[in-house]
């Protein structure tokens, strides 16, 4: 399970919610969550300050989380 994906669970964000709250739309959350795609740095920041740094940039890089 992904750090965001287990940061949603947890916390009992829906997808929705946090799409809205950081201007992406469902699908892209999604997609992040379920491993299918990867943020941009600036989606990766804005997803690292909505979670209050429980889903850290560094997580979406393959072998540094």
């Amino acid at each position: 399970m992904t750090y965001f994906k287990e940061y949603l669970h947890k916390s009992g964000s829906k997808q929705s919610d946090f799409a809205t709250r950081i201007g992406v739309t469902q699908a892209t959350i999604s997609k992040l969550s379920n491993g299918e795609a990867k943020p941009s740095l600036e989606l990766a920041l804005s997803i690292e300050r909505e979670t209050g740094g429980a889903v850290p940039m560094s997580s979406w890089v393959d072998g540094a989380a």
